[in-house]
């Protein structure tokens, strides 16, 4: 009896596991890029994103080799600026009147030696943090980097011991960082995939989005310089430019002598799209500059503006399945409605008819009582086995909760369940035993009685 007790309390132990809420990855729905002979993406590494109203609403459509990983150079800024926007927003720092001083030991120690672009800071030279941030952001600029991050860190380490941080928190784990400079050494590295994550993030503050969108910023030093203005150096938003794209919004780029890295992003009639290209090679075979990294996040947007459409999957309130309730006498089941409307961007060659649905819940069954609206699982959404996105499910109707109705669920559901049965199962194996050896032992008592 008490082994019975014991594994009864085990399977209760191991329904309660199994029952633990679940949860679902971020959309992803690959594409392959329709190349022609003089129209192919020729980078290395690059990945398209669709960029929804909030991140959790994007959507990966292409990749080729989004995880390998490469020198970014300058790019590593993206996961800069918004590691120093969560910084500014968790300090409650505000840019515009707290600054940072450049000095000849953050000279020394960081930027001496590099070749790195520099925004020309003089040492004791004070700036706003909004202008270290948004020349770190646009440009290069070696110095303004060294003196945000010992302003926000105390010191370089301590801002890139944090941003190895954040971005294990973002889920990056293609990417890590040993500098705030953008020095390619080794050990600094990123990935396409990263780099888009990264972008997102940033984006999220308004002030981070509109840094990125920028092709000039004009700097006042606080004390210790003349007014000075610089261009991006991104090509890709700069009209003019061998890189200009006409529906680039921003961008950031970076590198290595040889080879360019690129996170663009554009948009028209209210969709948005974001490239990034990674290791594209600086000059051709007859050693000519290239516009290889470019070329190809142009290809990337603008097969995103012209081969994909946003569509609404489910509607909110429209029902989309049933669950069964029990506790409840006035019914078996309640219906499952969206709690929201379900919408992604899909290939304009994708049929509807070729999404499956599927509700996910955490019991086959709700327990009364249930009110309308009531969040019972979540409806997913598949192309093939590809998840295209979800949206939770509610109740659409109560489902009180009858207390007789109720206790006759639980004497009817212990009287058939598995135990109970196992149980009436070993009583009756226990009976024929006792019956079968009282027969053999009167047969014994007879057959001795007959012997004496």
């Amino acid at each position: 009896m008490k082994r019975s007790l014991c594994f009864m309390a085990a399977v209760i132990l191991l329904i309660g596991v199994l029952s633990a809420p679940f949860s679902v990855g971020a959309a992803r729905l690959l594409y392959e890029y329709p190349a022609k002979e003089d129209d192919t993406i020729q980078s290395p590494s690059a990945v398209l994103l669709y960029m929804g109203v909030k991140p959790e609403q994007d959507v990966f459509l292409y990749e080729k080799n989004a995880d390998q990983t490469f020198e970014p150079g300058a790019l590593m800024r993206v996961a800069m600026t918004g590691y120093a926007l969560q910084l500014i927003e968790e300090q409650q720092i505000d840019m515009e009147t707290v600054t940072g001083t450049y000095t000849l030991e953050l000279f020394n120690h960081y930027v001496a030696g590099t070749g790195l672009d520099v925004a020309l800071m003089k040492f004791g030279e004070t700036w706003k943090l909004k202008d270290l941030l948004t020349l770190c952001t646009i440009r290069t600029a070696a110095d303004c980097a060294v003196t945000l991050a010992a302003t926000l860190s105390g010191s370089p380490e301590a801002f890139v011991e944090g941003l190895n941080t954040y971005a294990k928190q973002l889920g990056c784990t293609g990417s890590h960082f040993t500098n705030v400079t953008g020095y390619n050494e080794d050990g600094q590295y990123m990935t396409a995939r990263d780099v888009a994550v990264f972008s997102r993030h940033a984006m999220q503050y308004s002030q981070g989005r509109n840094m990125l969108e920028l092709t000039q910023y004009t700097v006042t030093p606080v004390s210790g310089g003349n007014t000075r203005s610089w261009p991006s150096s991104c090509d890709f938003i700069r009209q003019n430019s061998d890189g200009y794209y006409t529906y680039a919004q921003g961008g950031k780029n970076g590198g290595t002598l040889t080879e360019l890295s690129l996170m663009g992003f554009g948009g028209n009639n209210g969709y948005e799209y974001m490239a990034v290209v990674m290791g594209a090679p600086r000059l051709n075979e007859k050693q000519e500059p290239t516009n290889i990294a470019y070329a190809d996040a142009r290809r990337l947007i603008r097969w995103g503006l012209l081969d994909f459409t946003y569509t609404t999957l489910a509607r909110k309130s429209e029902p989309v399945g049933r669950i069964a309730v029990r506790d409840c006498a006035q019914r078996s089941s309640v219906t499952l409605v969206p709690v929201r409307d379900m919408a992604t961007v899909l290939g304009t060659e994708i049929n509807s008819e070729e999404i499956t649905r599927r509700i996910v819940t955490e019991q086959p069954e709700a327990v009364a009582p249930i009110k309308a609206g009531d969040e019972l699982g979540t409806l997913e959404l598949y192309i093939g086995e590809e998840l295209v996105g979800s949206v939770p499910v509610a109740a659409g109707e109560d489902a009180p909760r009858n207390f007789l109705y109720a206790l006759w669920c639980d004497i009817r559901d212990f009287l058939f369940s598995g135990w109970t049965l196992a149980i009436l199962i070993i009583i009756a194996l226990l009976a024929a035993g006792y019956i079968w050896l009282n027969i053999r032992y009167n047969q014994k008592k007879r057959q001795k009685t007959r012997r004496k």
